[in-house]
């Protein structure tokens, strides 16, 4: 889980330092374009498909504190890095009631709100049933009048989205148990190189109602079967940290990015795209590992009574109580198998993992 939300980061990352330095520059390397619209359908879906394998523990929460927790861990870095961004895309937004709704990046972490709220009025329902709701109701839009939008400050995205949320939590109790068959993950990855060069084509998402979230779903679930697998390499640890951190990085990239491409001279080309992909990583770590002191940008401050008892209970200070972008690693580790171990085996590194 670790990995596959560190490693949709980094394309996060990726996808909207090219949009920045197009808009500014007009010079982003050729094949960082055709590779941000390959990969367009599946970063998102990814981070929500890794964000609902978590809702089935947080339910374990009662209702008051369920819902108290995603106001300060969703609600009000949404708001707050909302706010950051309006001196820097124009204070005009500010009145603007879809702009904040969705019309900013911070627009994943008011899709989320929403997806835990149902969770939780939906607890006796199976997720995969509302996922299949979500379904329904995004190929019903046209129907009722009203085109599908993906990009403009429209909430339908919200229902679009709403379905890899709820299969993560559907799919939750399986991963845990098996890694994904090969059976499942070869015909899927192979589904998603062709749905990846479709809109690497077309320069934009494919939008076909229930065959477009079918897809996606399936190429996700494919990714997830090969990451299942993978050894716990060296070089890739920098990535899961990343990803247990991901709500950092999400938060902190694109001011960073607006600020390098508005105010920075450097000709454009793949030297400077290289470079200000560096930096925002760069500062994206060093904001991470302040974390323990800029704790109130990413989750607002806890009573000291709940952190105190928090602390003396083992966990770490600069960490949510409830966190839902990022998770403790423990958490990771009961969403879904270790990379490189079988079900059931103690994972013998687990120790350095932690």
């Amino acid at each position: 889980m670790d990995l596959l939300r560190g490693t949709a980061i980094l394309l996060v990352i990726a996808h909207h330092l090219r949009l920045v330095q197009q808009i500014w520059d007009g010079g982003t390397p050729w094949t960082m374009v055709e590779l941000s619209e390959a990969l367009a359908p599946f970063r998102m879906p990814a981070l929500l498909f890794a964000s609902g394998l978590l809702l089935a523990r947080s339910l374990r929460r009662p209702p008051g504190r369920f819902l108290a927790g995603k106001l300060r861990g969703l609600l009000w870095p949404w708001l707050l890095w909302s706010a950051v961004m309006l001196p820097i895309l124009g204070w005009g937004h500010a009145d603007e009631p879809l702009w904040w709704l969705n019309g900013m990046y911070t627009w994943f972490l008011a899709a989320l709100f929403c997806y835990y709220v149902i969770g939780l009025v939906t607890r006796r329902i199976h997720p995969g049933w509302v996922a299949l709701a979500s379904v329904v109701a995004w190929t019903a839009l046209p129907l009722l009048g009203t085109a599908h939008d993906l990009v403009g400050p429209r909430p339908d995205k919200f229902v679009f989205y709403a379905v890899f949320f709820f299969a993560g939590a559907a799919l939750r109790p399986m991963l845990a148990r098996r890694p994904v068959p090969w059976a499942v993950t070869v015909p899927a990855l192979a589904v998603a190189a062709a749905w990846a060069l479709h809109a690497a084509r077309f320069d934009a998402e494919p939008q076909v109602p229930v065959l477009t979230q079918v897809v996606v779903l399936l190429a996700v679930v494919g990714v997830v079967g090969v990451l299942q697998r993978l050894p716990r390499l060296r070089a890739l640890r920098p990535v899961e940290w990343l990803g247990r951190n991901s709500i950092v990085p999400y938060l902190v990239h694109l001011p960073v990015i607006e600020l390098l491409g508005r105010h920075s001279d450097l000709p454009a080309g793949p030297g400077t795209f290289a470079l200000y992909y560096a930096v925002t990583i760069g500062v994206c770590v060093l904001a991470v590992l302040l974390r323990p002191v800029t704790g109130f940008l990413y989750a607002f401050p806890a009573r000291k009574a709940a952190a105190a008892s928090a602390g003396a209970a083992g966990a770490a200070v600069a960490q949510p109580v409830d966190p839902v972008v990022d998770s403790a690693v423990d958490a990771a580790a009961d969403a879904m198998p270790a990379r490189g171990t079988t079900p059931g085996r103690p994972d013998a590194d687990a120790g350095a993992r932690r």
